[in-house]
């Protein structure tokens, strides 16, 4: 077989396949993005509280007893999406 002639036939082929994946992993690669620009802004206590569903004295419990990820930053609570992220999933 001419390799030109395979060349032409398989060209469009091959160059549809590269823009499909490159289509998939750039959606996948500004969704990766957008989540870790997210779990990198520090969210206050009381947010938290909304996002997990219980009480603040209950999260404020849960950090003074070290049994969550939090910091501590100008004498309040903060967390990070990407801790919690982690610590729910152990």
């Amino acid at each position: 077989m001419n390799p030109e002639l395979l060349e032409v036939a398989l060209r469009p082929l091959v160059e549809k396949v590269v823009e499909e994946k490159l289509a998939a992993f750039k959606k996948d690669f500004i969704e990766k993005l957008v989540i870790s620009q997210e779990a990198e802004k520090p969210i206050p206590v009381k947010d938290m509280s909304v996002i997990l569903g219980i009480s603040v004295s209950h999260l404020y419990k849960k950090c003074r007893n070290k049994e969550m990820p939090h910091k501590n930053k100008f004498g309040r609570l903060y967390f990070y999406l990407s801790e919690i992220k982690e610590w729910m999933d152990e």
